[in-house]
This record gives structure tokens, sequence and C-alpha cells, in this order.
């Protein structure tokens, strides 16, 4: 999986190691013997994933955590990887088979996995959304066998996977996310939500299968880091509605989805039948999202619209939704994004304010000391050494940040704190891409200039911090670190999941989760001179955001995209989807 899981693991073993040694106000155990975790997210058996797009390393004998670890190097430029020389020596050894065994030229498309229901599966008055999907035989064997193929086809190629039906639109032509599969029979158009690992995989400089639509900054990535040759790249533009061709009519409007910079929600739209007023098909992908207020309130999402001619209200239906479902459990209802980075911001300044005397840590050796080297110059302040001698005792401040992901909070810090941000060569080359003037004004390629600095969200730790600050003791006395993720959370004491309801999701004052500063404890060994703090910002929907979101939309049926791989996970996904459709039907909308 991606950096997102990545990062789950990492929690999830910080966790097991302080509760050996002290009482929690929760029980991480009880809370997921309620709401156990999908078993998949943790696996590390072999990866799905071939070889690495950006270099080519094929990766026979590589956990999946492995191969995220290499292919983010790899974006970052740093082709390097950990793994035996038991693998190593596999790798080499098995080179020759694997090209014996590609077929000649370009490999023909492979049919998808049968989608369950056909276009016009959807009916308007049918009861509930999710279990429209889950409800029949058919359906449950259709997800028990996407399951099933997704296991066996770790470890092969693309040519040798089949695409899961979760992964297509039946009846439109188009895929989505799904290039870790190759050529798909019938697809004419293949989708890019975002440009997160776990979402481009399977895309390099050898794609021929045809056109790649995504927003520009996606796009810019595309053509940069995964060298796909552009005229597969069709940038497109948010906001306007856009003809897919050889699709049949199908129209997509692109939509920011309030992730990381360039991710995009797809609205796809297909007239059935002729006529001046035909029906329409809609719908919605959400890639990966935080969903919130504009996306409800979206004139293309939105219940109900004035109708053109007759000026009345009319009703506006999404037929399907592909969710992204990321963190659909209650015991992850986080705060906003916005009181989380706020709490950062306060918490940065009064550290940057306070006079009192840092306690001098233990070096530790780390990845992170070995960040700023890659391919910049730790040149001294402008002015010398007299303003270095001044500046000795401020704070410097580091965020941990994915590939792309948690700029928000760098940028509103450095404001804060009247600082530029300092990112390396690779990172600023990927930042580049993005075409956001405000980031690109405050980036900096001098470490010394900057009590920001921008690092990989992996190797953030105590230890790790402090001997990151050794290189720049004559400039700063102590260190805090940032590591940003919704795994982060832990629901508070008295907020029950006992006999829980959808309407007190959404009205229940102790739901309304805030955080603030008090809400910040520094992680298990921190020191007054290097400490780093989980904070629970995430740019996923939050459990309670995705309960507003599909109880203030009408969504005729949910399709989950994440944490399909259990049928328990998936039993626990149908039960919410079928909660928020009951209450839809027996209260409104929200």
């Amino acid at each position: 999986e991606g950096e997102e899981f990545q990062e789950r693991r990492w929690v999830e073993e910080l966790e097991h190691r302080e509760a050996a040694n002290d009482e929690c106000e929760v029980n991480p155990e009880e809370l997921d013997s309620q709401f156990p975790p999908d078993p998949d997210i943790f696996s590390l058996s072999k990866s799905p994933i071939s070889d690495c797009p950006i270099c080519g390393l094929q990766f026979i004998n590589f956990s999946e955590e492995q191969v995220s670890i290499h292919v983010n190097k790899c974006l970052d430029g740093k082709i390097t990887t950990t793994i035996s020389k038991t693998s190593a020596s596999a790798t080499v050894g098995q080179l020759g088979c694997d090209a014996e065994r590609l077929p000649p030229g370009h490999t023909p498309p492979k049919p998808a996995q049968p989608s369950p229901f056909p276009l016009n599966s959807v009916h308007a008055g049918q009861p509930s959304a999710f279990s429209k999907l889950m409800a029949s035989n058919a359906e449950d064997a259709a997800w028990a066998n996407a399951a099933a193929s997704e296991e066996a086809s770790r470890g092969k190629r693309s040519f040798e996977r089949t695409c899961p039906f979760y992964k297509i639109l039946p009846g439109f032509a188009i895929c989505v996310d799904a290039f870790r599969y190759g050529a798909v029979e019938g697809c004419q158009a293949y989708f890019l939500s975002h440009f997160h690992s776990d979402h481009y995989i399977g895309l390099s400089g050898k794609w021929c299968h045809g056109p790649i639509y995504c927003s520009r900054a996606t796009g810019n990535l595309v053509r940069q880091q995964l060298r796909v040759d552009p005229k597969w790249v069709v940038d497109l533009d948010f906001e306007q509605e856009t003809e897919v061709p050889g699709t049949g009519g199908v129209t997509v409007i692109m939509i920011p989805a309030n992730h990381c910079p360039g991710s995009s929600l797809f609205l796809f739209q297909k007239a059935l039948g002729k006529g001046p007023n035909p029906k329409k098909r809609r719908v919605l992908h959400c890639g990966d999202f935080r969903a919130c207020r504009s996306h409800v309130e979206h004139p293309h999402l939105c219940p109900s619209i004035p109708c053109p001619t007759s000026g009345k209200t009319k009703l506006q239906k999404i037929d399907v939704c592909y969710l992204d479902t990321t963190y659909l459990n209650p015991k992850y209802a986080f705060p906003p994004q916005e009181d989380v980075v706020q709490a950062c911001v306060d918490m940065s300044v009064s550290l940057n304010n306070s006079t009192s005397n840092l306690l001098k840590g233990t070096k530790q050796e780390g990845g992170l000391a070995q960040f700023v080297k890659n391919g910049d110059t730790a040149a001294p302040l402008a002015g010398g050494k007299s303003d270095i001698k001044r500046n000795q005792g401020r704070l410097l401040i580091v965020v941990g940040t994915y590939s792309i992901g948690k700029e928000k909070i760098c940028i509103a810090i450095a404001k804060a704190l009247k600082s530029k941000i300092f990112a390396s060569t690779p990172k600023r080359r990927i930042c580049a891409c993005l075409e956001d003037p405000e980031l690109d004004e405050l980036l900096t390629s001098n470490p010394r200039e900057a009590q920001v600095h921008m690092a990989p969200l992996s190797e953030l730790q105590p230890q790790t911090l402090d001997a990151y600050l050794q290189d720049f003791q004559d400039c700063f006395q102590s260190i805090v670190g940032f590591r940003p993720s919704g795994w982060n959370y832990r629901p508070p004491t008295g907020r029950s999941m006992t006999n829980l309801t959808v309407k007190t999701v959404l009205f229940g004052q102790n739901w309304k989760s805030r955080y603030a500063v008090n809400n910040m404890g520094p992680q298990r060994g921190s020191t007054k001179r290097a400490a780093c703090f989980g904070v629970p910002y995430s740019e996923h929907s939050s459990f309670r955001e995705l309960t507003m979101f599909c109880c203030a939309l009408h969504i005729d049926r949910i399709i989950p995209t994440v944490n399909t791989g259990s049928a328990k996970s998936r039993q626990m996904m149908r039960y919410w989807a079928d909660q928020w459709g009951a209450e839809r039907r027996k209260n409104g909308l929200f």
C-alpha cells in the first residue's frame, strides 16, 4: 500500500511499545476488537507490484512496505533499497527468466473482473445504498473473487493480473487508479486521481495503453517523475465539463478533492438513451479526499438544483459513488484540519518565543541526518558569522511530509514565524510541479536560512531529530518535529461506541472533535532539546466527515475503494452505509 498505510503501521508499533510500559486512557486493543482493521493493511506478504516505475528494479521477494519505501526514495532521488543479500541475488538470478516470459511487443488488453451490476442497475426508490451492491449472492461473490484475485496476483506482472470491478466504471469504458493492471480490455480512458504511489503504481515510461486523464499538477509529476511520454497525459481543468473521446459520450467534471495538491474527484455523466432530455447516469469517483462543505454545496453534487426551464427545484442524484473509505471506522472521528494546523502553529510560536535553556540530548544515528545532504550545500546565512551567532538558540521545526501532501502545515508555521521553508533539491523539483506561488515563494535551498524544514514523514523520530540537529548547532539550539497523520488520533474516553447511531455521530457534541495545544503530547524518547509530536492531521475524510458527506447528498449506491480485502471489513462498511441510507430516508438530508 501507499505511504498512508506505512504511517499506520508505524503508529500501531509505537502504541504497542508504549502500552507495554504505560497505562493508556484508551485501550487501542479494545477498540480494535470492536472495529478490527483490515488485515490486508498490515500484511507484509509479497508485493503485487512487479517493478519500480522510476528505475525499473524488479520487486521479487519484496514486501509491500519495502516497495513503497523504494519507490518514494526513487522519487526523492535516493535510488537505494534495503534488501537482504538473498533477495538481491534472487532478483538478479530471475531477471532473465522474467524477460523470457514477457510476450513480444505490446501485451494485449486483459478483461477486467465482471461487474456485479450493469449500467442500468440503479433504480429510484430502492431502499439503501451499499446494500444494493452487497445484498445478492452474485455481488458478495464478486467481492470475494476480487479479494482472492488480488491475493493470488501478488508478485505478478501487470499483464498477469486482473483489474477488479471496483476499479472500472461499467458501461463507461473508463478505469480509475488502475495502472498496476496494464491494458484493460474495453478501457478507452485511464484516470489518475492524484500522485500518490498506491494510485499511480504501474505507470512508467513504458506506458502505451491509452490516454491518462488527470489534473495539471498531477500531469506535471507524471511527466517529470515517472517519465511517461507526454503524448499519453491529458491535463484537465477543474470545474470544466469535458467529453472523453472513445467512451460513447461520457463527460467528466473534475472537482478539487481537498487531499494533496492536484488531487481530484471525478464526476462522470453519460446519457441513457436519446432525445432532447435523456436521463443521465451520474458516477462520482472520490479517489482520496477530505470531505468538506464545498463538496456538499458544489453545484454538480448538491442534492437539489433549480430547473433551467421551469425554475423549480429538482432532485440531483448521484447514482454511484466510489468512496474513499480509508477511515470508515468510528475510531477515527478526528478533528478538523484547521484545528490541527493552528495547534501546530501555536506550539511552534510558543516554543520559539521561549527563553528557557533547553536540555542537551544524546546524538543518535538516523536517516534524517542525511536528508539535508541530498544535493544541497549547507550555506551560511547572508551576512556572515555575526548573523549566525545572533541566531544561535533559534528553534528548528521539521514537518514530516509525503512525496506530496502535508504542505499546509509547513506553510502555516513558516508564515507565523516569518520564515522560509527548506526542502531538498528533489523535493523542490516536485514542489515546482504543483505550481503553487505561495509555496514557491517560501521555499529555499539554504537549510540555515529556514526555521521550517520539510522531511520524509517516515524518518521523523526523537532520535533522528536529535541527530539532524547536530549539523545545525551553529544556528539552532533545539528541534521539534511534527508527524501529521490521522492514525495518530485516539478518541476521548467519554465517547461511547456502544449502540452508536448515525444521529449521534452527526449531532452529538462529543463527536465534534476539536484540537488545541493542550491536546498535544511529545512522543516517547523526546527531550527538551529534540521533541517529536504525532498530530492527528489527515488529508483523508474522518469517519464523521464521511457520515456527513453521505448523509448530505442523494447517493444511490456506495462502492468502497479502500479496506476491501476482508469480509469483516466489508461487512462493517456495508453496515454504516446502510445506516446512512436509513437516516436519509427517515430524517431527510443532513
